[in-house]
């Protein structure tokens, strides 16, 4: 989760509102932030669907303001997973934390999307996936790391 800064310090995982065109705010977007030069970035797994989020609400044309977390699973995993690990210190990794929060709510989602299937919910079973897709790409990405 973390890495450096073109200035050479490490950056750290933070979250922001991100307000677009003066009409959308959207609150809790993971960033990745240097302390030294004050430089930050929209966390590089999730920067495609704060994209199409940005679309989408432009196309709507209402403005307002949305938390990302409610809107991506990953995000929202990311952000608890955060949150855990201020509160309760250094006892585990962020890294594990995550790892944890993203292997329950991956359990979830598969025991809904089965329950979905059970009662041919098609409309169900198609948000259950859209909701799994963020962090099977995170965990797909985990994986291939750990194997290099």
């Amino acid at each position: 989760m973390r890495r450096l800064c073109g200035c050479g310090q490490k950056m750290d995982l933070g979250f922001r509102l991100v307000i677009f065109e003066n009409k959308f705010q959207i609150d809790r977007v993971p960033i990745l932030e240097c302390e030294d030069c004050e430089y930050y970035e929209v966390l590089p797994a999730i920067k495609c669907d704060l994209t199409n989020l940005l679309a989408q609400l432009k196309d709507e044309g209402k403005g307002g303001r949305v938390l990302f977390t409610d809107v991506n699973e990953f995000a929202d995993v990311l952000y608890s997973s955060y949150l855990t690990w201020k509160r309760t210190g250094d006892n585990q990794s962020f890294e594990e934390l995550l790892e944890q929060g993203c292997d329950e709510r991956i359990n979830m989602l598969l025991d809904l999307y089965s329950c979905a299937k059970k009662a041919s919910d098609s409309k169900w079973m198609n948000e259950i996936s859209s909701r799994l897709a963020p962090l099977s790409k995170y965990v797909k990405e985990r994986q291939c790391l750990e194997t290099k």
